[in-house]
This record gives C-alpha cells, structure tokens and sequence, in this order.
C-alpha cells in the first residue's frame, strides 16, 4: 500500500489501526504499544496526515443528541444533471453521506432527523425539491450494527 512518495509498512499500519481505536492516544502511549521510538512516531505520523488522514473526528452517540433518525435514500437523477444534484445534497445540513453509485440508481445519501415527521419534511420540502432528482426510494435504519468503521484489519504482529 502507498502512501504519498513512500510505500505504507506495518509500522504505518499500526499507527492508523491505534488512532481508529482511540484518536486521542498520546505519542507516548502509542510508542509504546508499537514498541517504537516517539520519534519515529511524530515523523511517521505526520507523513500521514499529509498523505492518508484526511482529518480526525467524533463518533456521537446520536440517541443523545436527538438524532434518532436515519435513513438511506437511493435517488435516480437527470444524467445532465447528476453532478449538480450531488453538489445540492451534499449543501444539506440533515445529509452526512452522498455517494455515486452504479445501478438502476445513481446517488445514494444518508440522513438524520429527530423524528418520522422531521424526515418527511426533509425529504419533501429540501430533497425532493432539488432539480434534477426524478425517482427516490427511501429506507428507514432500524437498527445501527456497524457503523464509522474503517475496514482495515490489525496489523499482524
């Protein structure tokens, strides 16, 4: 695996599978779960954030901050104006996720709210007003099993 001008090795693997457990370890703490020099760390670690980490966040406990929502909603849209429909979705502040997929749809978006009729006014006075969006299918989550992981296994020690 690449990472910018050098190749990514398990020492670089370590270091992104120890911030996805815990973004806020120390230099010290992480130097010595890996067994290597807090130096290295820093140097290591500043590689890539220029090349690899886009940037660290929050993992929210959603129940408690009143977003007891979700919804994934699959959208076919004007090819002509597929990428503006992006574009404006992606300007929603309830919308935290658009993708371009392949299939009879082509965006797929999540969305939060603080209850049912918060979505259906989501859904029908800001997505489905936006032009160039000609179907939608929206699925309500049941349940959060998996979520804001990235699938990158542990390093083999």
């Amino acid at each position: 695996m690449f990472c910018g001008e050098h190749e990514m090795d398990e020492i670089d693997s370590r270091i992104i599978h120890s911030l996805i457990q815990n973004s806020r370890i120390t230099l010290s703490q992480m130097s010595k779960d890996i067994d290597v020099p807090d130096a290295t760390i820093s140097n290591r670690l500043k590689k890539l954030e220029k090349d690899v980490i886009k940037q660290y966040t929050l993992i929210l406990d959603y129940d408690k901050i009143d977003l007891k929502i979700t919804a994934i909603i699959i959208i076919q849209s004007e090819s002509e104006k597929h990428k503006d429909v992006e574009q404006e979705l992606s300007n929603l502040d309830e919308v935290s996720e658009v993708y371009s997929i392949s299939g009879e749809y082509d965006i797929l978006i999540k969305v939060w709210a603080r209850s049912l009729d918060e979505l259906n006014n989501i859904i029908n006075s800001k997505i489905r007003s936006v032009d160039g969006i000609e179907d939608l299918t929206e699925m309500i989550v049941m349940e959060r099993v998996k979520e804001g992981v990235v699938p990158l296994t542990e390093p083999k020690e």
